[in-house]
């Protein structure tokens, strides 16, 4: 971090509102069984899977795996599938897969853009206080959303998330960057003195607009907080090989997209062992990159817009099968890596495999796919519901469900009705 001009470290900062990370609570929570620690995951692919290969035909619980889960039939006790979940009122067009985790477009939420909070920027509200990241955001896409309103930023170097998580800046980078982070506290409080006086020259609907810049400015404060407290706490210790590869028998690991998709997976789980996190999103781009897999000689976003064609749904399968062998392999990872207290991350994470775009061909948000695994829900079922008029059922009633598993006794959340608990547990 040595020699970082100070706008490189302010930019992108945004976090939810809670109460700063004490270090003497954290010290305290540190004490205490880890058994209880839940965790989330949600990993979103931002053209979302092709319905046709992607929903069983029978629900309950002898369904067939659909063609592009193949990959996860050993997981099938570990997941709920489920058909027609939507976010009702999201209209098509490629801005709604950044609506996955909330629900609501940002053309809906001028007068309340803290409405645009998303599920796992919530979550990290309550689940990251005692982690040195209260959530981490990787790939891309950028479907995170603060309470500010504000779309967060993703980290998509593998390299540069390994440091991150697990290299430890020189004692000189160090002092800079509490340097720096004083020297940011005082701007911020000019800042905020120079709104209070401007508040009372302000009509009502100004004074709102204000009231939301305070909240963007808590935010940046929570931020800088935070980093402060971990400056002097000692990273993990774990090997790079995850990054560079074994030198006793040459593997050499491939840093580029999509090779790199089983990289992002492996330090996510590390991410998570190491207690560094307990929220993390991940997200696979859209673009229309041309994939390096045998049978691709199309972009992307070309073969999205497959018009049904079976030539290019053919290819557009050999990515999203390719996605879902690294999810899968993702979820065998979680079961065999022990938390500590000796059991499996899976039991006590709760992965959500989805996205705000239902059928990217025809810019659909409707019928999304969606996947949960693990965290101690009753699985093993397909769920299908029935369709009204134009709208299935509110995915934000999934969203209770997780909320209300995590302990958060919170009944509404984006666009439900009710929940889902009588399916999942």
């Amino acid at each position: 971090m040595a020699g970082l001009p100070r706008r490189d470290i302010l930019r992108g900062l945004g976090v939810a509102i809670v109460l700063p990370s004490f270090a003497s609570l954290r010290a305290e929570a540190g004490k205490k069984s880890f058994e209880a620690t839940q965790r989330f995951v949600c990993v979103s692919p931002n053209y979302g899977m092709n319905p046709s290969g992607f929903f069983p035909a029978e629900t309950g619980s002898d369904y067939e795996m659909p063609p592009l889960l193949e990959s996860l039939h050993p997981h099938r006790d570990a997941i709920s599938l489920f058909t027609n979940l939507d976010h009702p009122g999201v209209g098509g067009g490629h801005g709604c897969s950044n609506t996955f985790l909330n629900g609501v477009e940002m053309k809906s939420t001028k007068d309340n853009p803290q409405r645009l909070l998303s599920l796992d920027q919530l979550l990290a509200e309550h689940l990251g206080q005692n982690t040195r990241f209260p959530s981490m955001l990787l790939g891309s896409g950028g479907f995170s959303w603060s309470r500010a309103g504000i779309r967060l930023p993703t980290q998509s170097d593998p390299v540069r998330v390994f440091t991150d998580l697990f290299v430890d800046d020189a004692a000189k980078a160090k002092q800079q960057t509490r340097q720096f982070l004083n020297e940011d506290t005082s701007i911020l409080d000019v800042v905020r003195k120079d709104a209070k006086s401007l508040r009372v020259r302000l009509a009502h609907a100004d004074q709102q607009k204000l009231d939301q810049f305070f909240t963007s400015i808590r935010e940046v404060e929570q931020k800088l907080t935070r980093q402060s407290e971990w400056i002097d706490v000692r990273k993990p210790t774990i090997k790079d090989d995850v990054i560079r590869g074994r030198d006793d028998d040459d593997t050499i690991v491939d840093l580029q997209y999509p090779y790199n998709t089983s990289v992002m997976y492996d330090l996510m789980v590390l991410a998570l062992q190491t207690n560094s996190t307990n929220v993390i999103c991940f997200g696979h781009p859209g673009g229309n990159r041309l994939f390096p897999f045998d049978g691709i000689t199309l972009g992307y976003h070309s073969l999205t817009h497959h018009g049904k064609r079976p030539e290019l749904l053919k290819e557009l399968s050999i990515i999203e099968r390719f996605y879902a062998t690294q999810f899968a392999t993702f979820l065998s990872k979680l079961k065999e890596t022990k938390d500590s207290t000796g059991k499996p991350l899976l039991d006590s994470t709760t992965v959500l495999f989805g996205s705000g775009m239902g059928n990217a061909s025809s810019h659909s948000s409707r019928n999304l796919p969606v996947l949960l695994a693990g965290g101690g829900f009753q699985h093993g079922n397909h769920h299908r519901f029935e369709r009204r008029n134009r709208d299935g059922r509110p995915l934000g009633d999934l969203f209770v469900s997780i909320l209300q598993q995590f302990g958060i006794e919170q009944e509404q959340f984006s666009n439900n009705g009710s929940n889902l608990n009588h399916l999942l547990t």
